[in-house]
């Protein structure tokens, strides 16, 4: 034994095991950065999935802010080709043929440089008129575009329509290809809409463009509309084509991402995917809206969940082998303890500042990406200079724009060369140097100015020739780039083919030159007319006839003593309008007959009976004629009210002298004789008192000699007729007295009487006496019409400021050729009638400046209907419906 492991005794001390010591801690702190690992590895892939979704959601955003600008400027350029004047030519431009049209769309497609699959312009009525390329357009199928609404949409709304539709390629049964469509509303020189011009946008473009996915995973571009469904896919050979929709996708919280995307705001989510042959994938989508008229599709990139935190995942695997370095640091920390902690606390500060500096490098390089994306995939051409004023970007766009690739300019001082064929200061060398002197040596006749929308921007136009082998007007913008202390770093400038609006802004000069030309001719001759309008206006309004000029389909053109605004020839009252619409319904149908034949070259002049606006009743005259020359007729109405009176007055007078001459007679002949009859009659009756047939012999010649009185009694009412007493009356009163005066025929023939009278009708200026008269007439007639327990139905009510009587019954009715004559004096199919009932009841109703019109068909009863001018209009009630018996009503 060692003297140094014992003591002064010879006894050994204890000692603690310190290997084992070593090894616990050892073991306790390889636990301890095992854990501390796995925690810093969690959150570490936690926050790179953050970082990497950002972006994606970034990318996603690019994309979608370039296909919106793609539409945008689509649209434009449809609304470019929507004002093109119309064919075949207008009367004030005759240089615009079919041919023209159609090379104007041919340039505004070449421009568009295959970002649209065809340009279409069709008429109102889905017609084709233009199309562009037709070898492309032949090879669609008529019903592909018939499915879309976008005809019928813009026709109600009058605004841009875009939309998807699935065209189908002739030929090809099952080659159906999803395409969108951007479609404008197109209006002719009345601004009446005349027609769409659509186009379909280049799926291949927007898929090259915007769904490629330019990073190192396996992550993939998709275009899917608000409910998930796929609508421009990747390519073919991608692992991503097993999938039918993204919308039935699950996130980690287990919500779809439909409704996710229903929300419409841009994000991203961690989603499960279902693969194809089985199986699910955790993926990570970011996802951003893409507005485009009604539609809302979305732009949304896929990327498996391991590849995006693999490098999360070897940084870990790098952390674990510089943990077990730190281990035997640890472990040689034990042995040597002062020099290996001091060594291991210096290692440890230099490994915080390694992995600052990494995550600030990898931080700055994916801001670079997601900048340099967004600017490459946008479709305005742009370019980025440094302070060195050399190239450090040049996109796609503007490559395709002059020619000239980004390997070629990138990195070199020629970025000027594409457009001035030498090397000069652009806008951006200008704002980076700050140098307005050179700006104005340069660009002072290129209407340089400042940018109203960026802060510190200058913009210009200029014309270059032979720019991507065209000539074209440029829009130039150029801005600068600060750092955070405010110095300019570098310069953006973005350029813009302006050509197409500025040619069409010299078409329309030359337009408006031609129109101002043409509307100084139309203002003279417009005076001219005036003029002669003027003159003949007078003499036309002054003709006792008033006049309508029609055209071929019966509109009204000119009305004359019409009452118009001012400078119109025509008041919105009859302008525009069918002449038949003034025409009152029951002589519509005849009207339009007797225009029919005028239009067949038959002009005969007809009568017609209208109510005037006074409710008096109005004969016309009207006589058609053609206008020479034109396809235009005049009518010409002449009021004949009066000349129809007189020659009516004329008959009635004659009548009148006839019947007075034999009224007079029968007075002188007859009455004396029959009064002295029937008072012998009723002397003997009372002597004799006759019994069996002998009393009814004298009851037969009593009512015999009755009849004869009556009718004496009516010739001389109707050939010397009174005039009217008029007070103040209710018809309802004359109507009820007229009925109980009926009340003996009435019961004798169990007629059931049925009366509805409106309550509140207007008081009449009448002659009661006569009126009852005359309805007694009317009740009697319809009872001798009636077979026993017929029905009797007598209304009134107010219509139109008239109070119309209307009495009906069920009788026999009158034959067709009885109707003509059932006023005239004497006329009667009674056997034991005079003739002379409806005449006294036309004469009393005339009287009182009232209408009596007769409606029957025989075999089925008559309605006579009375109407009179109310005194004051009282409102118009439901009648109330009153059915009595005849036995308790009378």
């Amino acid at each position: 034994m060692d003297k140094t492991d014992t003591d002064s005794n010879g006894y050994k001390p204890f000692r603690p095991n310190l290997r084992i010591s070593i090894w616990l801690t050892t073991a306790a702190v390889i636990t301890l950065i095992l854990i501390l690992a796995l925690t810093v590895n969690y959150a570490r892939e936690k926050d790179i999935v953050e970082q990497f979704s950002r972006q994606q959601v970034a990318i996603a955003r690019g994309a979608a802010t370039g296909i919106k600008d793609l539409i945008s400027s689509v649209e434009k350029s449809m609304i470019i080709i929507s004002r093109l004047p119309s064919c075949p030519p207008c009367s004030y431009v005759t240089e615009i043929t079919p041919e023209t049209t159609r090379q104007s769309i041919k340039v505004i497609y070449d421009d568009l440089g295959g970002d649209v699959e065809f340009i279409v312009v069709e008429n109102k009525d889905g017609v084709v008129t233009a199309e562009y390329p037709p070898s492309i357009f032949k090879e669609i199928t008529d019903e592909s575009l018939k499915r879309s609404p976008y005809l019928h949409e813009i026709r109600e709304t009058g605004k841009t329509y875009i939309g998807d539709v699935e065209l189908a390629w002739k030929g090809a049964a099952e080659d159906r290809v999803q395409s969108v469509i951007v479609a404008v509303p197109k209006y002719d020189a009345e601004d009446n809409f005349s027609g769409v011009v659509l186009t379909g946008l280049s799926l291949s473009a927007i898929i090259d463009r915007y769904t490629k996915v330019k990073s190192e995973t396996s992550g993939c571009g998709w275009i899917i509309d608000s409910s998930g469904a796929i609508f421009v896919r990747p390519d073919k050979t991608h692992a991503c084509m097993g999938l039918k929709t993204l919308g039935n996708a699950k996130t980690l919280g287990g919500a779809s991402l439909k409704d996710v995307l229903a929300e419409g705001k841009e994000g991203y989510r961690e989603c499960v995917l279902p693969m194809e042959g089985g199986g699910t994938k955790k993926s990570i989508i970011a996802y951003a809206p893409v507005n485009a008229g009604s539609k809302r599709w979305f732009i949304a990139i896929t990327t498996p969940y391991n590849e995006t935190v693999l490098l999360a995942r070897k940084g870990f695997g790098n952390i674990i082998f510089g943990t077990l370095g730190l281990i035997i640091v640890v472990i040689i920390a034990g042995i040597s303890t002062a020099y290996s902690g001091a060594k291991q606390l210096r290692l440890k500060e230099e490994l915080k500042r390694l992995r600052e500096r990494e995550e600030w490098q990898k931080k700055l390089l994916k801001e670079h990406k997601t900048t340099e994306g967004v600017i490459e995939g946008s479709p305005i051409p742009t370019f980025v200079l440094n302070r060195e004023h050399r190239v450090i970007l040049w996109n796609r766009a503007c490559s395709e724009l002059t020619g000239f690739s980004a390997g070629d300019m990138i990195g070199t001082d020629q970025h000027s060369v594409p457009f001035y064929k030498t090397k000069r200061p652009t806008i951006a060398d200008i704002i980076i140097d700050y140098d307005i002197d050179t700006l104005e040596k340069y660009y002072g006749s290129k209407n340089v100015q400042k940018s109203v929308a960026v802060k510190g921007a200058y913009e210009a136009i200029d014309y270059i020739e032979n720019l991507g082998g065209k000539n074209r007007h440029i829009y130039f913008l150029a801005a600068p780039i600060y750092e955070e202390s405010g110095k300019v770093i570098a310069a953006i400038e973005t350029i813009q083919d302006v050509t197409l609006q500025r040619e069409m802004e010299i078409r329309l000069e030359e337009y408006a030159e031609t129109l101002q030309n043409e509307l100084t001719e139309n203002i003279n001759l417009r005076k001219k007319i005036e003029n002669l309008f003027n003159y003949l206006q007078p003499i036309v309004d002054s003709l006792p006839e008033k006049i309508f000029d029609i055209n071929s389909e019966g509109i009204i053109n000119y009305v004359s003593r019409d009452m118009k605004e001012e400078g119109e020839i025509t008041s919105q009252r009859f302008g525009g309008k069918h002449f038949a619409d003034f025409v009152d319904p029951e002589n519509r149908q005849f009207v339009l007959g007797i225009w029919e034949n005028a239009k067949r070259g038959i002009f005969d002049p007809y009568e017609m009976t209208v109510t005037a606006k006074d409710g008096s009743r109005r004969n016309l005259l009207i006589t058609p004629r053609p206008v020479k020359g034109t396809d235009r007729y005049i009518l010409v109405q002449r009021d004949i009210t009066e000349f129809k009176a007189l020659e009516k007055k004329f008959y009635e007078s004659q009548k009148l002298a006839a019947v007075g001459q034999l009224s007079a007679g029968i007075a002188h002949e007859v009455r004396n004789p029959l009064s002295s009859i029937k008072m012998s009659l009723q002397i003997l009756e009372k002597r004799m008192k006759p019994e069996g047939n002998d009393s009814k012999r004298f009851q037969i010649a009593g009512r015999e000699v009755e009849h004869l009185e009556k009718l004496v009694n009516d010739i001389l009412i109707y050939a010397r007729p009174s005039d009217p007493i008029k007070n103040p009356s209710g018809i309802e009163k004359i109507i009820d007295h007229a009925l109980a005066m009926a009340e003996k025929s009435v019961s004798d023939k169990h007629i059931r009487v049925e009366t509805a009278l409106a309550k509140g009708l207007p008081s009449l200026d009448v002659d009661p006496a006569m009126l009852e008269q005359a309805f007694l007439n009317i009740y009697h007639n319809a009872i001798d019409a009636m077979e026993d327990g017929g029905k009797l139905s007598i209304s009134a009510r107010q219509t139109n400021g008239r109070v119309l009587i209307e009495v009906k019954d069920n009788g026999c009715g009158i034959a067709v050729e009885n109707m003509p004559h059932i006023f005239n004096p004497f006329f009667t199919r009674k056997k034991y009638g005079t003739g002379l009932g409806l005449t006294q009841v036309k004469k009393i109703v005339d009287l009182h400046r009232g209408t009596i019109e007769i409606f029957s068909e025989e075999g089925r009863g008559t309605n006579v209907v009375v109407t009179f001018s109310a005194k004051t209009d009282g409102e118009y009630q439901e009648p109330e419906r009153n059915l009595q018996d005849s036995s308790k009503n009378l």
